[in-house]
This record gives C-alpha cells, sequence and structure tokens, in this order.
C-alpha cells in the first residue's frame, strides 16, 4: 500500500514539475485572437503606486493613473507574415513628381507647390477644404495615393493621427499618419527599432539604414488630387504560418502594470495589438517576419535614467504612434519586454521562437 501511495505521490510531483517547467506549454494557458478579444475589457483603468524611479522624475511612492482603451483588429486569425523591402515604383503617372524612390522609403507628390508648403506645423487651425467633412479626409487620402500610385493600391492602410493646420482659412491642410497593415493586423514598430542600430544587418537597398522595414506613409493633402506623401512601406512574400496561439490578455496586463510600477510610464493613452517585425538570420538583411506584440503609448520610456520630456505636447506624442523607442512593447506571446535602449545583442532582432497550436495542444 506504501509503495503505491509512493509512485502516486511521485507521479504527482513529476506532473506538478513538467507544468511549472518554462518549456511546457498548456492549451489553457493560450487563447485565439478571437477568444482574446472576446474576454477582453474596453479599457485599463487603475492606480499603480510607482516602486522605483529617478530625481527629479517619477519617483518611489509617485502614483500614476491609468485609463487608456484597448485595441484590438477585428480579424479572426494571427498569422505569421513573412515582408521584404518595397522595391522602386514603377509605372507613375507623368503628373507626379519624385523626390525619392528608393527601396523601402519613397517621397511622391501631385499637384502640390512649393507655396503651399510654407505653412506653421502642429497647429489647429483649418481643415484642407471647408466644402469637404473633415473626418473624410483618411478616405480622400488613401484614395488618392491608390489612384496616382499603383503600388500602393494592394495595401491595408490604418489611419492613426490626423492633423488639420494651415496658413489661412481658404489655405488648409490635412495631415495624415497610417500603418501599413497586413491581413488586418497593423504593424506598429519597424525601421530602426534599438536605440543601437545593427549595422551589420541593414538592408542592401535601404537608404535610411533601416535594420527592418519600416510601417508608415505621412500624408499632407490640401485638395483631392493635390497631395505630397513620404511612404515607409514593405511588401508581402507570404505566410509563414495561417494562425498562431496568444497569451490571455491578463498576463500581459501583469507585465504592463509591472512596467508603470518600475516607473517606466509617466502617462498612457494607448495599449494596442499589432505586428513587429523580425529578420530571418537565414535570409538576413532581405527576409523578415511579422510576429504579434503588445503596445503602450503615452509618455514613456525604456531606461530609467531617461528623463521623460513633460514639455511635449501630447499631439506630438499621437504623431509619433508606436514608432518611439520609449514605447512598451511586449512579445504577445512570451510576455516578454523589449528593451530598445540597453539591449545591445547582436542576435536581439533575431526571429524568436514561435508559439505554434501544435505545441499547446
Amino acid at each position: 500500500m506504501k509503495k503505491r501511495m509512493y509512485i502516486l505521490i511521485a507521479a504527482l510531483l513529476m506532473t506538478a514539475m513538467t507544468a511549472l517547467c518554462p518549456g511546457s506549454l498548456a492549451a489553457a494557458d493560450y487563447v485565439s485572437i478571437k477568444e482574446l478579444r472576446e474576454t477582453l475589457p474596453q479599457r485599463w483603468t487603475g492606480e499603480y503606486v510607482v516602486e522605483h524611479g529617478a530625481p527629479n522624475q517619477l519617483e518611489k511612492g509617485d502614483t500614476v493613473s491609468v485609463d487608456v482603451p484597448i485595441v484590438v483588429p477585428e480579424v479572426d486569425a494571427v498569422p505569421v507574415v513573412r515582408i521584404t523591402w518595397e522595391p522602386p515604383a514603377e509605372g507613375l503617372d507623368g503628373s507626379v513628381s519624385i523626390s525619392l524612390n528608393g527601396w523601402g522609403i519613397k517621397g511622391m507628390s501631385r499637384d502640390f507647390s512649393t507655396e503651399n508648403l510654407r505653412f506653421p506645423l502642429l497647429e489647429r487651425k483649418v481643415t484642407f477644404d471647408p466644402a469637404l467633412p473633415w473626418e473624410d479626409a483618411p478616405t480622400i487620402a488613401i484614395e488618392e495615393i491608390q489612384k496616382w500610385l499603383p503600388f500602393m493600391r494592394d495595401k491595408e492602410l490604418t489611419c492613426y493621427f490626423q492633423q488639420s493646420y494651415g496658413e489661412s482659412e481658404d489655405k488648409g491642410f490635412q495631415c495624415l499618419y497610417f500603418y501599413t497593415t497586413y491581413h488586418g493586423i497593423p504593424q506598429l514598430k519597424g525601421g530602426s527599432i534599438f536605440l543601437h542600430g545593427l549595422e551589420s544587418e541593414y538592408g542592401p537597398h535601404s537608404k535610411e539604414k533601416m535594420a527592418v522595414p519600416a510601417s508608415m506613409v505621412a500624408i499632407r493633402i490640401e485638395r483631392p488630387g493635390s497631395f505630397w506623401a513620404n511612404i515607409y512601406t514593405s511588401q508581402e512574400i507570404g505566410v509563414d504560418m495561417e494562425d498562431i496561439p496568444l497569451l490571455p490578455f491578463e498576463e500581459i496586463l501583469n507585465v504592463l502594470q509591472q512596467q508603470v510600477v518600475d516607473g517606466y510610464a509617466y502617462m498612457l493613452n494607448e495599449v494596442c495589438f499589432g505586428y513587429m517585425p523580425f529578420i530571418d538570420p537565414e535570409k538576413k538583411g532581405e527576409e523578415f517576419l511579422l510576429l504579434p506584440v503588445w503596445a503602450a503609448k503615452g509618455r514613456t520610456r525604456t531606461d530609467l535614467n531617461l528623463p521623460f520630456d513633460l514639455e511635449t505636447d501630447q499631439v506630438v506624442v499621437d504623431q509619433g504612434g508606436y514608432g518611439s523607442r520609449g514605447v512598451i512593447v511586449v512579445n504577445a506571446q512570451t510576455g516578454e519586454v523589449y528593451d530598445f535602449v540597453n539591449d545591445r545583442r547582436p542576435d536581439r532582432l533575431y526571429v524568436p521562437h514561435i508559439i505554434t497550436w501544435d505545441e499547446v495542444n
């Protein structure tokens, strides 16, 4: 009897140790994007007492309040998407002026004379045309670049910043910023992600020496037919995996809350689910994989030695989207926080292990 009891206890201990092992995965620990969205709160709210800080910044004992929307795309799957640099554009209309047409970065305009560019930036004044509703500007901007720039016609774009400004009531402009979106999921991060560049892994055609393809389209539009655009996009090669499992949001929230408690966020204004690009080491500098992350933006920092720029207008913070290195970014499968300032590992941007449904089932 005692022998059987010892065997049973040993078996239970082995089961418990297996469950606690970091390499062990269980289906109950992961969810699909659809399951995640169905159980997700609309907002993250709470007050947190800072445990760490720095003099004249956030200090131990300070309170940080969080009340932000949680943004998740309306998709049923999270594919692993393979991308490469966007090649130079071809077949452009003769009326399109080109200031730059390189691999992954382009500057183009149409019917946008230089005198119209002399306007004060970031001043809320007028819309680009009183006869056109302000809220229609993103649709008009997308229609314009897809009409005149053929290489943009298959692109999904998500507008994340919109600002009206100009010199007078009849000389107004709309400034709009878009993420490139793949299979309904926006690429939030890209370009020179880490503070310390990966010079040996830059794409051979990248004029700006970006470590990975960027994800941003900036458009200034005066009226239909008149636009100026800076375009930083990539080209999809295909899908490596149709869908991958994700950590429940409760796990991600625990990580984000700890970042706030540790003094990395003075104020947040949004948490979003999206893609971040990683280098495929087997096709280094040429092909990349988009993997899911959670990102929190606002007034943040990735190094406690870096001061908050509290004088910066919030409009500027919003305009930067998730491009800042101070944005808090968490791997959606593992909960790992990416340190864009202090991480100097040569392989810090290589594709990490991708957890599959076969591993968790």
